[in-house]
């Protein structure tokens, strides 16, 4: 329906024991958030609604709207009892994939209800590949500088885990509990002309849609890369080489480079006078 509606995923509440799971949806699903919380203290989980939303109440919302991967077709997720639902979106600089346990969850027609089946209660298991994605529909592909070809740079939302692929690679096997949920984030490699370094910006990792928070990217020269931000929390990209300087702003960050890995992460502030978008430079 999304071809004809702003799709809607409706509201949830957010200290119900599901409550993670259900944000995990909504983030990547390409519309508004809604909370149905009830007034009082300890009504709400401000923490889990931080993952969701920035302090001016907007949030990183998905560039698509949500669809499932070709391989969750004519599929039963909610009482196979074998398959995950596996839903995939697009942000401005790369795309998501959401991987859900749903089994045992689902409308009871005899009971005119929602209930569990405990009998479908069970872990299941699947693959997770680039390939789930269907680039060719990212509205922002088109005249984008960004290549959706090559290496892409995965990052594992409840690991924190990063990893590379590329559409000649082997799925990446996963194991999900019952009413449990991953997500993996998808930014292209970007290489630096003369430097030759590989970078890839993740965005803010406090954030269930990471790379959402990731506004504006423009490579600079052969040696240096700008990138426009919102929110605040602990931005993250991919780095094959340790930078000589990063900066938010004017001010020069203090950053950490991880040589094994090539995580490089620093804190980013909330700035209210530019409606929280830091300006962040990388030199190499």
């Amino acid at each position: 329906m999304g071809q004809m509606i702003q799709p809607d995923w409706d509201m949830f509440q957010s200290d119900h024991v599901c409550a993670e799971y259900h944000a995990a949806s909504r983030a990547i699903s390409g519309g508004p958030v809604y909370l149905s919380d009830h007034l009082g203290e300890g009504s709400h989980n401000f923490e889990l609604i931080k993952k969701l939303a920035f302090f001016d109440g907007t949030v990183p919302r998905c560039i698509h709207y949500a669809l499932p991967t070709r391989d969750s077709l004519f599929k039963n997720p909610l009482f196979d009892k074998e398959s995950i639902l596996k839903i995939f979106n697009f942000n401005k600089f790369g795309g998501v994939i959401g991987a859900f346990n749903c089994q045992g969850a689902g409308w009871s027609p005899k009971e005119h209800r929602f209930k569990g089946y405990k009998e479908c209660y069970m872990s299941v298991s699947g693959t997770i590949h680039v390939s789930d994605i269907e680039w060719d529909q990212n509205p922002e592909a088109e005249g984008s500088e960004v290549i959706y070809s090559g290496d892409y740079l995965v990052y594992k939302n409840q690991s924190e885990e990063i990893l590379f692929m590329n559409s000649k690679s082997d799925g990446m096997e996963i194991t999900l509990k019952p009413s449990s949920f991953d997500l993996f984030s998808f930014v292209p490699v970007t290489e630096l002309g003369s430097s030759g370094v590989r970078f890839a910006p993740l965005g803010l990792i406090n954030m269930f849609n990471c790379v959402g928070t990731v506004q504006e990217m423009e490579v600079t020269g052969g040696n240096s890369i700008l990138i426009d931000v919102k929110g605040e929390g602990s931005f993250m990209a991919y780095s094959s080489s340790v930078p000589e300087k990063c900066y938010v702003g004017d001010k020069e960050a203090e950053f950490k480079w991880e040589e094994e890995t090539g995580k490089l992460s620093f804190y980013v502030p909330w700035v209210e006078e530019s409606g929280g978008i830091s300006r962040l430079s990388f030199a190499f």
